[in-house]
């Protein structure tokens, strides 16, 4: 059985398209160990979200890093290889895109939803 499906489970993370290939320790700028999930996410468009003909190729991939959480004190972050596609037709990039994360942001909706519980938590007490 592989490992990608268990990570992906531990941070609720339901996304089909999205693929583990592995698992890293880094050290960021304030020497502090980071947990590191590589992945990518690809998947076939059958049209062109800005012109709409059917003439899509795939264009590269662009790297997000996106922030996680924490597991037993551990800070996670997930280093995204989103699939890019560029239209014949109009010559319009866009990307592959997943409900993991808002356009643009690096913050998971699960680790605002953690900021959200510990904020009320701390508020409550």
């Amino acid at each position: 059985m592989s490992l990608t499906n268990p990570i992906l489970c531990l941070f609720e993370i339901t996304d089909p398209n999205l693929i583990v290939t592995g698992i890293s320790k880094e050290r960021c700028s304030t020497n502090q160990r980071i947990h590191v999930v590589h992945a990518t996410l690809s998947y076939q468009l059958l049209k062109c979200p800005h012109c709409g003909h059917k003439s899509l190729i795939k264009n590269g991939t662009h790297m997000s890093h996106l922030r996680l959480g924490t597991l037993s004190g551990g800070r996670y972050e997930m280093h995204l290889k989103r699939q890019r596609y560029q239209c014949k037709d109009c010559s319009k990039t866009c990307g592959a895109k997943t409900k993991l994360v808002n356009r643009n942001e690096t913050f998971t909706h699960n680790i605002k939803h953690q900021v959200i519980v510990f904020g009320t938590r701390y508020v409550d007490e």
